[in-house]
């Protein structure tokens, strides 16, 4: 084949440039240590470069994470010592002393202070913040775990029971002797009492029980009956106490599932447990929404019903059926109901106006039934659902439905009474590798827990409310009674031993009382430490992996994508040499190029 001069010329300088090429890639890698400058130079270690790095990256924010919850975790940890091993271990060995029968009662009150003083640091170390976020709050971080001023607000609160808080202890009651010429004595009985988290809340609403409300004078209250005539089992509600007295029967057959107790609360002090982060709740805001005239709201109402509410009986297609009333007319609109609204009644249940029908053998076990229908504005009074909510037969009411004069529908927040709060699924996770993730807080419901606050609040609202009468004061008293000197110092004599000794002897009870209750609220809490102690040696694993896996991944970066500068240095030498080469042997077509051109 006849080679031409261009021929040649172009293969000479295509040889040179490559080589030139191979020269400058060499050199590159050496000035900036790393083996490729683009992707198209390798593209199976750019692949690998991108993974290694995301790699590096994800590990560097996992290690960020790490030193975040171990923040979190330290400062909480922090928090159980000083309340499992400071306070609540001093607490006890006070509530020793003060069950100590030599203390005398002015003693016995002095413990009482200090253990209150004590009490009070716990609720300040559950409202430990960090980064100005409450740790205990779980996603409320904006909602202290314990009010640290006193409020007006107002929640409907749902507390839950299990068969595991009903404690056996001694009620004390100090009752006037019949014909005791106004001498006064103890009385105590062995209950079974459960504990609402607060006082001076409405009578609660439970579910397949009858609640009877006392006062801590009457001589009954701590007597409750088994049930009712109709098999219901009953509680007595103590108002002053916010204590639900049952019988040994019904704690016998509490339900092993528990049960909700519904209950409204208005105004809250210094030191009490915040609703909106112990308890599903319902708070309803003092401000009225502004309603355009001729506004359409409908209401889901759940009521419900027990056999002894009944107002009649009947027969319908041979079945047994007892009727009750409903606290309002059902929404019944032309052209009837959206499937939304349509009555939920138990099976063969029958509504007719406001009454409804429900078969009677649905009564046999005791339990209560429900019934949600849906209701238009009362006509007596606009809804407002705190106000319905203290009716004992209303377990919910829900608005479901806001329309104008026009039938646009308007979004519910718009004209909402209410805003409801949960506490189930707080934690807060971080992810500290792909797909692992571990809970950094600890929730004050469960260190703090409402069982906890109802037996201490109620040991300090006893011991303040426990009194001798002064010598003046029973002076006073048997005086007006018409009794001569010689019996009104005997008679003061006597009674001032007796109230002495019933103060005293009640004060003991119940200091044996809180030992039973300390002793299981610090082994609660120690398993919350415990808990949090897993979580964290757990954490401390990770976080020396990702340590080891931080040098293991730069390792294999530095592998993949840095210079190999020795060998880089000989191929720098090679390039160099191969490139002055082919211009040295390139040389001789060049003249042999020009000796043509000039001919």
């Amino acid at each position: 084949m006849r080679l031409t001069n261009v021929m040649m010329t172009n293969t000479t300088l295509m040889h040179i440039n490559r080589n030139m090429r191979n020269l400058d890639r060499v050199i590159r890698s050496i000035e900036t240590g790393k083996r490729i400058q683009r992707p198209s130079d390798d593209p199976i270690v750019a692949s690998r470069a991108l993974m290694f790095r995301t790699s590096v990256h994800e590990n560097e924010q996992f290690r960020r994470n790490v030193d975040q919850g171990s923040a979190w975790m330290n400062v909480t940890e922090s928090t159980f010592n000083n309340i499992n091993r400071e306070l609540l271990f001093e607490i006890r060995n006070l509530v020793v002393q003060g069950a100590n029968g030599d203390n005398n009662l002015s003693e016995k009150r002095a413990i009482v202070q200090q253990i209150q003083t004590l009490f009070d640091q716990i609720g300040h170390e559950v409202n430990a913040t960090m980064g100005g976020n409450h740790l205990f709050s779980g996603f409320r971080t904006d909602e202290p775990p314990v009010f640290t001023a006193d409020n007006q607000r107002d929640f409907i609160i749902t507390q839950h029971f299990s068969i595991t808080d009903i404690a056996r202890q001694m009620s004390f009651q100090r009752i006037e002797v019949p014909g005791g010429l106004g001498k006064a004595e103890s009385v105590t009985n062995p209950i079974h009492v459960l504990k609402l988290a607060f006082t001076g809340t409405g009578v609660p609403a439970i579910p397949g029980f009858e609640v009877r409300e006392f006062s801590i004078n009457d001589t009954d209250a701590y007597l409750p009956p088994a049930a009712n005539d109709d098999g219901v089992p009953v509680l007595h509600f103590i108002t002053e106490t916010g204590e639900l007295v049952m019988h040994g029967d019904t704690a016998a057959n509490f339900p092993r599932e528990g049960v909700a107790v519904t209950y409204r609360k208005t105004g809250f002090r210094k030191g009490d447990i915040n609703p909106a982060v112990y308890f599903t709740a319902r708070e309803i805001v003092e401000a009225t929404p502004i309603i355009p005239a001729g506004t359409q709201l409908v209401y889901n109402i759940t009521q419900y019903f027990s056999r002894a509410a009944s107002i009649g009986a009947d027969v319908i297609g041979g079945v047994d059926m007892l009727q009750f009333a409903l606290v309002f007319d059902p929404y019944d609109p032309p052209g009837g109901l959206p499937v939304n609204l349509l009555p939920q009644l138990p099976p063969g249940a029958v509504i007719n106006g406001n009454v409804v029908s429900i078969p009677a053998h649905l009564f046999e076990t005791g339990r209560n039934i429900s019934v949600t229908y849906a209701v238009e504005n009362p006509p007596a009074d606009p809804m407002n659902p705190g106000h319905v909510k203290e009716d004992l037969r209303i377990s919910g009411v829900e608005l479901v439905r806001a329309l104008s004069a026009a039938g646009v529908a308007i979004p519910l927040d718009l004209v909402e009474f209410n805003r409801s709060f949960d506490m189930h699924n707080q934690n807060i996770e971080y992810e500290f590798a792909t797909n692992t993730r571990i809970a950094v807080n600890s929730l004050a419901k469960n260190i703090l827990t409402d069982k906890m606050f109802a037996d201490f609040r109620r040991f300090f609202e006893f011991s303040n409310a426990l009194h001798v009468s002064s010598r003046v004061d029973l002076e006073r008293h048997f005086r007006s009674l018409g009794h001569d000197e010689d019996s009104v110092r005997k008679y003061v004599e006597e009674q001032h031993i007796r109230e002495t000794s019933m103060a005293t002897y009640a004060m003991h009870r119940k200091f044996d009382n809180m030992l039973m209750f300390i002793d299981r609220h610090l082994d609660n809490s120690t398993r919350e430490q415990t808990s949090l102690g897993a979580r964290m040696v757990r954490m401390e694993l990770i976080q020396n992996r990702l340590e080891e896996d931080e040098v293991t991944y730069t390792l294999l970066t530095s592998d993949n994508e840095d210079t190999d500068l020795i060998r880089a240095t000989i191929m720098r030498f090679s390039a160099e040499a191969l490139f002055m080469a082919s211009l040295r042997a390139n040389t001789g077509v060049v003249q042999m190029s020009l000796a043509n051109f000039l001919r």
